[in-house]
């Protein structure tokens, strides 16, 4: 073997392993520097340095919202479940602060559905026109049953009844809930919050 064939080998090696070595040397410095900034953010508390005298300058206090008052009504609720049956009843009295969570929960569910077009659509096609129906929602449109003809599936969620009377938004309500097809366990969830035993 010639001493110039032994010098390529050599230098072939010696290229293998400075390209071996830059090539850690870019893995370990993007781990270091990169890898990081792709972790999920963890939570972090942030202090600010600023003197509660500063702050009080600045920041305005919150003024209570009155935007959502709360509803007025009284409900008498029978629930069976699986051999279980339980009555319990629910006064709300339009004080959010005062009243138990369901009367909050019921609110926010009667503020959601104000921007729901089947809610509006189901007072026009019954042929009543109601004042104050255009564009809001009223709390017995939570308790609307469904419409004859209303395509659902009939897949069963569970045993679950319930009966609902009362009077909810100066508006009688007499009614019945179910788990039996998708459009009665859209209502028995909009209900939950009075299906649900009451602590």
């Amino acid at each position: 073997m010639s001493h110039s064939h032994s010098d390529r080998r050599n230098r072939g090696s010696l290229g293998t392993v400075l390209l071996a070595g830059a090539c850690c040397t870019g893995a370990v410095a993007y781990a270091v520097l990169v890898a990081p900034s792709m972790l999920p953010p963890q939570a972090v508390e942030t202090t600010n340095v600023t003197t509660p005298e500063v702050l009080g300058s600045v920041i305005e206090p919150e003024e209570e919202s009155t935007d959502l008052d709360g509803p007025v009504g009284h409900l008498r609720i029978n629930v069976s479940d699986r051999g279980l049956a339980w009555v319990q009843t629910l006064n709300c009295t339009g004080d959010l602060a005062v009243d138990p969570e369901p009367c909050a929960v019921m609110a926010e569910a009667t503020a959601e559905s104000t921007g729901d077009p089947t809610a509006a659509e189901s007072d026009s096609e019954s042929g009543t026109d109601e004042e104050g129906s255009e564009g809001t929602a009223t709390g017995d449109q939570l308790f609307t049953e469904v419409r004859s003809g209303t395509v659902c599936t009939d897949k069963v969620y569970g045993p679950q009844e319930a009966a609902i009377e009362g009077t909810w938004e100066g508006e009688e309500i007499d009614t019945t809930l179910s788990r039996k097809g998708s459009c009665e366990e859209a209502r028995w969830q909009r209900l939950r919050a009075v299906t649900d035993q009451i602590g």
